[in-house]
């Protein structure tokens, strides 16, 4: 499984992690608790990818994101209890003077996929408000699709829109796209 990543100051729930890497949907429980919506996103961002690190109805050789709020009975958590969900924030590192979010293969990127699929530069996104990003290919050996729909590499078309609740495929990795409000009421449902 990815390893935490941690937010600006280095620190989510007390302990350090690497730059770049996943957090634990977990992990973010504690700042969803003592956070407004609006500190939340100050803190961890706008913009997330969500994956599930054991996904029952992943297609093979990819991993796949699929989740259900409510269980068959109305208990929030009776469908996603046994998902080891993570999410990795859209934000550049904090040297980083660039607004536009590198993700990759290498642990220089700001958004760290350790996926053989996953190129070691395989593509960037950028914060266009409203919870909406653009994403753009790098010519990654094994494309990036939005909702089914190839991603242009750079130079050869414009970005993709990314929207919560659209379907982010890099490498053969499924992501889900979510905002910080949507992020932040998972978080807390997941954490109790």
């Amino acid at each position: 499984m990815p390893e935490n990543r941690a937010g600006p100051g280095g620190r989510v729930g007390g302990g350090e992690s690497p730059p770049g890497a996943a957090l634990p949907i977990e992990a973010l429980a504690e700042d969803a608790r003592s956070l407004t919506p609006e500190a939340f996103e100050a803190r961890h961002g706008s913009g997330f990818l969500m994956v599930s690190a054991a996904g029952g109805r992943a297609s093979k050789g990819s991993t796949s994101t699929h989740l259900y709020l409510e269980g068959e009975d109305g208990d929030p958590g009776a469908r996603t209890a046994n998902l080891a969900v993570v999410v990795y924030p859209l934000q550049p590192k904090a040297s980083s003077d660039e607004h536009l979010v590198t993700i990759g293969r290498e642990t220089r990127h700001d958004v760290v996929i350790p996926d053989p699929s996953v190129s070691r530069f395989h593509a960037f996104a950028k914060s266009v408000g409203d919870g909406t990003f653009l994403l753009q290919d790098m010519g990654s050996t094994n494309g990036t699709s939005v909702n089914g729909v190839s991603v242009p590499p750079r130079g050869a078309g414009p970005p993709t829109s990314v929207k919560p609740g659209d379907t982010v495929r890099v490498g053969q990795v499924e992501f889900t796209f979510t905002d910080a409000r949507a992020l932040h009421e998972f978080a807390l449902q997941v954490g109790g």
